[in-house]
């Protein structure tokens, strides 16, 4: 039985996983033999380890962060129904969602963002969060592209502002800077730090309002 046969018979699947990165998955080759011999080696080992950790984890969330972060998505897309029955799919979607998107930032595919934020259950993504403390508030987001569609807004009028002085400078760049209502019904989570006042729109919310475009608070 080779390697990736082995995977085959995981508690968990593993189509479209990459098991090994740079520098482990060096797609060169050796002039020399031996040397070529060994690294093909050292690959299989490294992916043997992999391949046992997984089948050894029952837990869809820690078995998750056994593989590189570029896979996660993909590791929480081919495993959902599991990641549900366990009770962390929440978690996860909104730890996975926050490593890159920002209100003034977007990474990943929209699509499968909302694919994710869809299979959620609404009250266990909310309690992830902080209470949201308002009735209604305006809400911000900026975008580069000039296309207001998107998640992540802030609530935070001092950050918004910030934004819309850097990005004064259309020469230099900049982008477009939206406010938007909204109220409890309108968000999947609220999340406040030292880093943000953040809320994840419904997407029904994302997709069927109408921002205005503002060039100053």
């Amino acid at each position: 039985m080779t390697l990736y046969e082995r995977g085959k018979n995981m508690p968990w699947q593993l189509d479209n996983i990459r098991f090994l990165h740079p520098p482990d998955d060096f797609m060169g080759s050796f002039t020399n033999e031996k040397m070529q011999a060994r690294h093909k080696a050292m690959q299989d080992e490294k992916i043997k380890q992999l391949l046992h950790d997984l089948e050894n984890e029952k837990n869809p969330f820690q078995a998750m962060l056994i593989l590189n972060p570029n896979e996660h998505i993909r590791f929480l897309l081919n495993n959902l129904e599991k990641f549900k029955a366990a009770g962390c799919l929440e978690k996860t979607v909104l730890l996975l969602y926050y490593r890159k998107n920002t209100p003034f930032a977007s990474a990943g595919d929209y699509d499968v963002w909302k694919f994710l934020f869809e299979n959620c259950d609404r009250d266990l993504m909310y309690s992830e969060g902080q209470r949201f403390p308002y009735r209604t508030v305006t809400a911000y987001r900026g975008s580069v592209t000039g296309v207001s569609r998107g998640f992540s807004w802030t609530v935070s009028k001092e950050k918004a502002a910030w934004i819309l002085d850097q990005w004064q400078d259309k020469a230099l760049g900049g982008g477009t800077v939206f406010a938007l209502e909204i109220s409890r019904e309108d968000i999947l989570a609220y999340v406040e730090d030292d880093k943000r006042q953040e809320v994840i729109l419904i997407p029904e919310k994302a997709e069927n309002s109408d921002p205005v475009i503002i060039e100053s608070l």
